[in-house]
């Protein structure tokens, strides 16, 4: 998590690796909005959508989402001659663990900053401005404003709500405008931030100069771990104007005023606390419905900044907080009240406004989803809504394909009947390719190798229980001549006919296969000398019954075909394969000598 991609120009906040993506879609599934679809195998981010909540970046563990890198901006600014202040955001014990703060300022030194501040003093700032507002407008609905994530989410989704976002800044605004006041001369103001999310939102108008360059904790790490030696090197003065040691009074998480939550119970529908997206919509959604009607929203993206994707990724929330608590137990320090010191600081301006953003989303027709399901083998009414592709309905799965957010890759049960279909088909091959490799492609019998198989199982049966056993072979006459007149097409279809013939003789315990070129070889088991003989005139007889017809260019007309045959039965003296082949041939060779069209009896 927290892999970065290098910064040029306008280039998007979050985008995809497709090098890195293994094409688990988890991405797609864990987004809140729908802001990442699946295009031609590979996920991108649709960036009109994307409210920068970083989900995607945690879901992967294998950096196929990466956050922009925007540390060049602010390596060029400590290259520059300008005084340089760090503005680490209040969670920099936890997001810099095990870094000490007097580590964390050596570091810094090292890196060049001439001086570090926290956004402490601007969250109380912050808190105590929503504290106005919030005796001031009892009667209207307020939203907390200082989360970017939460505040993109209503631009985009709910503009209507816009209005009631909290005309305030955020808590590092606050701070940086504090610093400038306090500093004297032209200094720069490097935000490093516990989401991603910041880094864009500095760049509003409204906001001015306040901050020069915003990056996130994890890439300050990078940038710490590769400054050689970087807690020896350096050290940073603090103006004790802007960071004394001070004890928060007003605030909590990111400028929240403790006043607000404190004063009211439980039971107090005034108020709604909201963690994260999902909770969002479904507050809003319920607020613009009617159905709820709290005058103040706390929202929030995380669980407090101190969960914010650029803190501690490997560490749990309760890890992080108790983290924090210990940075805040210092024994021997002395704590000044915030209230007490914003009384004597320069009054800061705290006032911002929103635009709506809406998210403008195509709606197919009803006979458009349901070709979209067809295409992916459901039916509206039998849709198994199963939610594993991370749309509740097969219908909400549809609407993301037609918005290309989404593909049938995600859907388990049409990719489980896929593979059981790929499977079949498959076994289907295994067994077509075992077919292959025992018959011959040209007769359909069996090969030598299946035929060779066979007749040692056989004879091994012979041995074993005294079974009669025989052996055929049958050699087609003049088939050099077939080839030579009329091509090796013709003579090819001369053996085909040959072993249709062969294999309407024999019974289905016999075997029979092309042995070599134009020869057969035929296992009669059961079957005396006799016996086999008697078989063998058969299968000659069937051979030569009619004419084979052939057509191949140049000729279409009959070919007359007719064999030798070679019969040997085993016997005491033929007890092996060796023996019972050459025996066979032996006799098959005296039929041909004596004029072919015939069968000879091997001795014995």
């Amino acid at each position: 998590m927290g892999s970065t991609a290098p910064h040029s120009g306008d280039e998007p906040l979050i985008s995809h690796s497709k090098d890195e993506c293994v094409e688990c879609w988890g991405c797609v599934r864990v987004c809140p909005v729908r802001a990442i679809r699946v295009v031609g195998g590979r996920s991108e981010v649709v960036q009109e959508k994307c409210v920068a909540c970083g989900l995607c970046v945690s879901e992967c563990g294998r950096g196929g989402h990466v956050v922009r890198d925007d540390t060049p901006a602010v390596r060029e600014l400590l290259r520059s001659r300008r005084s340089v202040v760090a503005l680490l955001a209040s969670e920099f014990t936890a997001a810099l663990h095990p870094m000490t703060a007097p580590q964390i300022e050596r570091a810094l030194g090292a890196l060049g900053f001439c001086s570090v501040e926290t956004t402490l003093l601007g969250e109380e700032i912050v808190a105590e401005a929503y504290e106005k507002m919030h005796l001031r407008d009892g009667s209207l609905i307020s939203m907390r404003s200082t989360c970017p994530v939460a505040v993109d989410f209503v631009r985009k989704y709910y503009p209507a709500l816009v209005g009631a976002l909290a005309p305030i800044v955020p808590p590092y605004i606050a701070q940086a405008r504090l610093i400038r006041d306090a500093y004297a001369g032209d200094v720069a103001i490097v935000y490093v931030s516990p989401c991603f999310a910041r880094k864009d939102e500095y760049r509003d108008p409204q906001f001015g100069d306040a901050v020069d360059a915003v990056i996130d904790f994890l890439e300050l790490k990078r940038m710490i771990e590769d400054t050689a030696e970087p807690y020896a090197q350096g050290h940073v003065t603090m103006p004790t104007v802007c960071r004394p040691s001070v004890l928060k009074e007003i605030s909590l998480t990111d400028g929240f005023p403790k006043q607000t939550l404190m004063s009211r119970d439980m039971t107090d529908a005034s108020v709604k606390v909201v963690r994260g997206i999902d909770d969002l919509d479904r507050t809003l959604r319920a607020l613009v419905a009617g159905e709820a009607g709290p005058t103040i929203i706390d929202m929030l993206n995380c669980e407090g900044c101190i969960d914010g994707p650029a803190v501690s990724p490997s560490l749990s929330l309760f890890a992080k907080r108790n983290i924090e608590a210990a940075a805040r137990h210092v024994p021997g320090a002395t704590r000044v009240g915030t209230r007490a010191m914003l009384a004597v600081l320069p009054q800061i301006d705290t006032v911002r406004s929103f635009k709506a953003a809406p998210v403008k989303v195509p709606v197919p027709t009803a006979e458009m989803i349901d070709e979209i399901l067809a295409s992916g083998r459901i039916v509206r009414e039998e849709a198994p809504d199963c939610g594993a592709c991370g749309w509740s309905t097969c219908v909400e799965h549809a609407l993301a394909i037609f918005g290309a957010e989404s593909s049938w890759d995600l859907c388990l049960p049409l990719q489980r009947a896929l593979c059981a279909e790929q499977s079949s088909q498959l076994d289907e091959q295994k067994a077509a390719l075992a077919d292959a490799q025992m018959l011959d492609p040209i007769t359909g019998l069996w090969n030598r190798r299946a035929f060779a198989e066979r007749l040692e199982m056989e004879l091994a049966r012979h041995l074993r229980y005294g079974s009669p056993l025989a052996l055929v072979l049958v050699d087609i006459d003049r088939f050099a001549e077939i080839n030579n007149a009329f091509t090796s097409d013709a003579g090819d279809m001369v053996l085909a006919l040959a072993a249709v013939r062969i294999a309407s003789v024999l019974r289905k315990t016999d075997a029979a296969a092309r042995w070599v070129g134009d020869q057969f070889a035929v296992l009669l088991p059961g079957i005396s000398k006799t016996a086999a003989f008697a078989v063998a005139e058969k299968l000659r007889e069937t051979i030569k019954a009619a004419p084979c017809p052939v057509e191949v260019a140049g000729y279409t007309g009959d070919v007359s075909i007719t064999a030798s045959l070679g019969v040997v039965a085993a016997s005491p003296e033929v007890r092996d394969v060796q023996g019972l082949l050459e025996a066979a041939d032996a006799a098959l060779h005296e039929a041909m000598g004596a004029g072919m069209d015939r069968v000879h009896l091997a001795p014995g």
